[in-house]
């Protein structure tokens, strides 16, 4: 994660992502009197009220979100969990302004960790240090924590909790709301899973937005608090020893999928931009999961190029931790798992094995 671009842009309710939508008939012609037009059986057409143009064809009972209610919502859901208007750090819309989202931020609301602990700030909570039986362990009688040598003796480092909406005038796809973190230093966030209560996904066919509104609302306040599970276990992380002879194996295993897709050549090249990146984290972290980490989520940028949702990278890295910050994850038995990954990898057999599949 480089060091270039987390932004905190104020709110701005009126901008070319928002427009209102017109729903009308799709109508086709006649092929045997070249003139008269039928309707086409349930399904419409969604027009860009401001353009005049139809961006999309959904079926009849589809519910047309209009991009702003979305923003609302998120904007809401935020500070019903935060106590704080947010800012924007990242606004997006696709060229046809079907595909919109939106990440939720404040420099106000972070995580602060150092080598002896972590804390929640926000100004309208009060200042606290999480702890818990794991992450208390170490702790000496002074308050501070016994040295461990894979942390870096200058580690500081800071995360600001982010809620990411995105919304969709088209099939295919779901109203979804999902929660993950920034580093202070860099814009590539991370997701706290899928699979987690920090993750809302919703249908588009119900009558109402209300509905979608309520079940997000009534979703978040249950579980307000799960966004502090990842700030734990990114502290389980700094404390597991990693050698920095091994770190590359573990974006292999997070990414090795998508790297299996690029050429022999191509993944011989991100090999060199690996290195650099272990070298640049092993330095300000140290050598732990937490460093692993994130090489991995900074080496995604290199992989992804245009292929690959920021979503789907993002969630792949969440993934990971969640599997390696259990009480039952062994790191012995998973540099053993890892075995042969590097010569797949970086070996031609296991291109040509992909191809044939």
């Amino acid at each position: 994660m480089t060091a270039s671009a987390l932004t905190f842009k104020p709110i701005q309710r009126l901008n070319g992502n928002f427009f209102g939508v017109d729903e009308t008939e799709v109508l086709y012609q006649d092929r045997n009197t070249g003139k008269q037009l039928n309707t086409f059986p349930n399904k419409k057409v969604l027009i860009n009220r401001a353009s005049g143009f139809g961006i999309s064809i959904v079926k009849n009972n589809f519910l047309a979100v209009h991009h702003q209610d979305a923003f609302n919502l998120g904007k809401t859901l935020f500070e019903m969990l935060f106590g704080i208007s947010p800012d924007i750090h990242k606004e997006n819309i696709n060229s046809k302004q079907t595909d919109y989202s939106v990440d939720f931020i404040s420099d106000k609301c972070k995580i602060q960790f150092t080598q002896f602990g972590y804390r929640y700030l926000n100004p309208n909570d009060r200042d606290f240090r999480l702890a818990s039986e794991d992450n208390m362990q170490g702790f000496s009688n002074n308050g501070g924590m016994d040295s461990l040598p894979y942390i870096a003796s200058n580690f500081k480092d800071e995360y600001h909790p982010f809620l990411r909406v995105s919304n969709y005038l088209r099939e295919g796809n779901s109203f979804y709301i999902e929660m993950g973190y920034y580093r202070y230093r860099c814009s590539n966030g991370l997701m706290l899973g899928k699979k987690t209560q920090t993750a809302f996904r919703h249908s588009y066919y119900v009558p109402s937005f209300k509905l979608i509104q309520a079940a997000a609302m009534e979703q978040f306040l249950r579980h307000k608090q799960s966004f502090m599970y990842m700030a734990e276990n990114l502290w389980k992380l700094l404390r597991v020893y990693v050698p920095k002879a091994k770190m590359r194996l573990i974006s292999f295993d997070i990414f090795e999928k998508e790297l299996m897709k690029k050429s022999l050549d191509e993944r011989l090249r991100l090999q060199v931009g690996l290195n650099d990146l272990i070298d640049k984290y092993v330095l300000e972290i140290g050598e732990n999961l937490n460093a692993a980490l994130n090489v991995a989520t900074d080496f995604s940028k290199q992989l992804e190029g245009h292929k690959v949702s920021q979503s789907q990278i993002q969630n792949l890295a969440s993934t990971w931790v969640s599997r390696v910050s259990r009480n039952s994850f062994v790191i012995e038995k998973y540099w053993a798992d890892l075995n042969g990954i590097e010569d797949r990898i970086l070996s031609e057999k296991m291109e040509v094995e992909e191809e044939e599949n």
